[in-house]
């Protein structure tokens, strides 16, 4: 059974509010195990550490959340820029350079898209509206697991077999990927918003703007990492 560690997000517990919690948001572990794969948390920790750890498993998830810091892409904080995490930050941006250089399927969603294409040297828009992206509201009100806008695709890898060439998907985000960087567009939204993209010249590196995890008909898209998992497994077993 492949092992796809799943990077964490942090949260506070406690009677003071002071104690940080590492941890995954149910979807992302139910989406994995139902396309067979087994599950690993990685909390924040050394460089060294961190790449032992990596070393061990099939295959990684870089999961949604709080904003990146626009410094890793060499900006300053816009108005509109939310919370920021430095330490996650640097775990999931040193996780997806060691998956980029050693063919380590890796699948971003949302926050983790992002994080892929900031990682290998591309930008983000800090806030859409902002940016003049208006014509779509990106950062949608309806709870899931109601679809909000229109996919279409550039290329046919990887998402044309599980969806078609146009779809709906949800939207929870108000920043995107501007520079891709190395990856290639996959599928954008109808205002040219990146909704998709994937590293040439990899095994498996797929990034992916929406939130799969929230709607059982795209879990497919774990299951296309969970295969390129069960790829390595079986070729690091030969």
């Amino acid at each position: 059974m492949p092992l796809i560690g799943v990077t964490s997000q942090t949260g506070r517990t406690g009677r003071v509010n002071v104690t940080p919690l590492w941890g995954v948001r149910e979807p992302y572990r139910a989406a994995l195990e139902a396309q067979g794969a087994s599950v690993v948390v990685l909390p924040p920790q050394p460089g060294p550490q961190l790449e032992a750890v990596l070393a061990r498993l099939d295959g990684l998830l870089l999961p949604g959340g709080a904003d990146l810091d626009p410094r890793h892409f060499g900006e300053d904080p816009h108005p509109k820029l939310g919370q920021v995490d430095p330490l996650r930050d640097e775990l999931e941006l040193a996780a997806a350079r060691w998956a980029a250089a050693h063919g380590l399927p890796t699948l971003g969603v949302c926050r983790g898209a992002q994080v892929g294409a900031v990682a290998l040297g591309g930008s983000l828009y800090q806030d859409l509206e902002s940016a003049g992206f208006t014509r779509i509201g990106h950062d949608q009100t309806a709870p899931a697991p109601a679809l909000w806008h229109t996919v279409e695709l550039e290329e046919d890898r990887w998402l044309a077999p599980l969806f078609g060439r146009r779809f709906r998907t949800n939207s929870y985000h108000h920043q995107a990927i501007r520079d891709p960087g190395p990856f290639r567009v996959l599928a954008r939204a109808a205002d040219g918003v990146v909704e998709a993209a994937d590293l040439p010249d990899h095994p498996f590196f797929l990034l992916i703007q929406w939130h799969p995890e929230l709607l059982p008909d795209h879990w497919g898209l774990f299951g296309l990492l969970v295969e390129a998992a069960a790829g390595r497994r079986a070729s690091a077993a030969d």
